[in-house]
């Protein structure tokens, strides 16, 4: 499958290329679109988590605090939101052509790397206005977009699979994204949970995730191990599982959907 895979990235990309052009043809307002979710999100958290429970970021502005965590959180939500449907979605091409089934939920994770990159400019551009510089340890970026995209493919890979036989599984994603937001340090620090609950944060991957953006992007520090680590694993076997599973079950899509 993933030889398959390979062998048609073309085929990937262009996917990828015609969901974005599609995502924003026709819209008054065109790619904007791509970062006004994070704007939206990052007001909201501001005017709550800064002025009104006015969380503890250190020296650190709330804007970049939050938005060092929402760009890689929105990059996750809209891969989830789109790619897990994405299979479904495509009966004319599961029906009628011969092509890599997985080629569909990857190319949407693609398309919405486009949101990070949006987002991450939105971030950048609040470094020059707060007159914040980049820390040396922001070359982990790349590494930890790499350690996020794998475990974006395995969640998608095995969501849009599933969603094929169960088509309640698009119907969730809104909702899990929602409550996933607030189990995970997005817009507050993970030092303001309690310690007594604080293991539970550990085992969700994208407590690791988000908390090396921010260390590496604002504090300057590299990721910790501890935090890393179990993100890592679960990444691995998500990814694991995502391939064997769509793999198993893809033969079958054409008479399902």
């Amino acid at each position: 499958m993933i030889r398959e895979l390979w062998t048609h990235r073309g085929l990937t990309l262009m996917i990828a290329r015609r969901d974005f052009q599609l995502r924003y043809r026709q819209s008054a307002v065109g790619v904007i679109w791509a970062i006004a979710p994070t704007i939206g999100t990052l007001f909201a958290a501001t005017l709550v988590f800064d002025r009104v429970v006015q969380v503890d970021t250190g020296s650190v502005p709330y804007s970049l605090f939050a938005l060092s965590a929402l760009a890689p959180w929105t990059f996750f939500a809209n891969s989830l939101t789109a790619g897990i449907p994405s299979v479904a979605q495509a009966q004319m091409l599961i029906t009628r052509m011969s092509f890599p089934r997985a080629s569909l939920p990857i190319a949407n994770v693609g398309t919405s790397l486009i949101d990070l990159a949006a987002s991450t400019a939105v971030f950048l551009v609040f470094l020059l206005l707060t007159g914040t510089s980049l820390p040396v340890t922001a070359a982990w970026f790349p590494v930890l977009v790499g350690i996020e995209f794998a475990l974006i493919t395995g969640l998608v890979l095995l969501g849009s699979a599933l969603n094929v036989f169960a088509r309640d599984i698009k119907l969730v994603v809104p909702t899990l994204t929602q409550l996933w937001l607030l189990l995970t340090p997005v817009m507050y620090p993970l030092d303001s949970v309690p310690e007594n609950i604080r293991p539970l944060y550990l085992l969700n991957p994208m407590t690791g995730i988000v908390e090396s953006f921010r260390g590496t992007l604002i504090y300057g520090r590299p990721p910790d191990p501890a935090l890393l680590a179990p993100t890592i694993l679960e990444a691995g076997v998500l990814l694991i599982a995502g391939l064997w599973y769509f793999g198993a079950t893809e033969r079958r899509f054409a008479d399902v959907i």
